[in-house]
């Protein structure tokens, strides 16, 4: 047999090997069959927000294309880049193909991390790879990755977008200050007269009075004098 036969044998060979090796190989070996049901997933910060996965979607019977550990994926969020990394294992626990996570942006980052990401009725480890946030995570995007870190079988994004402010208006409280206008009226040597004017009330004060410039009892002492000349007189006659 000719070496160039023999060559062309072997490759055929092999790839016939290769090609059943991959029919019989394990099911284990293909976990990670799951994908996110959005492309992305949007929320305002302080809510929860739901991530849904699933899985063996082209599968007639779901149990049984998710036997052994394919009902098992590797998920991350976030990243080092944004200051919130999550590197969580979820587990379909009923095999029904579906899981949906429930993120509580209120308190991610700032807690244990299985606090804030649950997974209901199956079930979800998860580890924070970053520090503890001192506050509500920032908005922005957060990407999501299913899969080996490596060799990501889907992703998706997360879109935490600012919670919105009220600010009620403040009152203005505006004083009115009324002016007064005050009117004096005198008349010569009798009458002094004052009227007070205001937007409320009107008060008018009246005072009267008669003004001598005489010296007090000089009439009497001038009748007196007036008596003692005439009494003069008649003695005199």
């Amino acid at each position: 047999m000719r070496s160039s036969n023999r060559s062309a044998l072997l490759t055929t060979t092999l790839l016939v090997a290769a090609v059943l090796a991959a029919a019989v190989m394990p099911a284990a070996a293909a976990s990670g069959h799951y994908e996110f049901t959005d492309d992305a997933y949007t929320a305002e910060q302080g809510e929860v927000v739901s991530i849904t996965l699933s899985g063996a979607s082209d599968a007639n019977n779901t149990s049984a294309a998710l036997a052994g550990e394919n009902n098992t994926v590797p998920l991350r969020i976030g990243g080092e880049d944004v200051n919130f990394a999550v590197n969580a294992t979820v587990v379909d626990e009923d095999r029904d193909g579906n899981v949906t996570l429930e993120l509580n942006t209120s308190t991610a980052g700032q807690a244990n991390a299985s606090s804030y990401l649950t997974a209901g009725n199956d079930s979800v480890n998860a580890t924070q790879t970053t520090e503890a946030l001192p506050a509500t995570l920032d908005a922005g995007d957060y990407s999501l990755a299913l899969g080996p870190a490596n060799n990501s079988t889907d992703t998706a994004t997360l879109s935490l977008q600012a919670a919105e402010t009220t600010t009620e208006p403040t009152e203005t409280t505006e004083t009115t200050t009324e002016s007064t206008d005050t009117e004096t009226t005198t008349t010569a040597g009798e009458t002094t007269e004052t009227t007070t004017t205001n937007a409320s009330a009107s008060a008018t004060t009246e005072t009267t009075g008669t003004s001598d410039t005489g010296i007090p009892g000089f009439s009497a002492v001038l009748a007196v004098v007036a008596l003692l000349a005439a009494a003069f007189l008649a003695v005199r006659r």
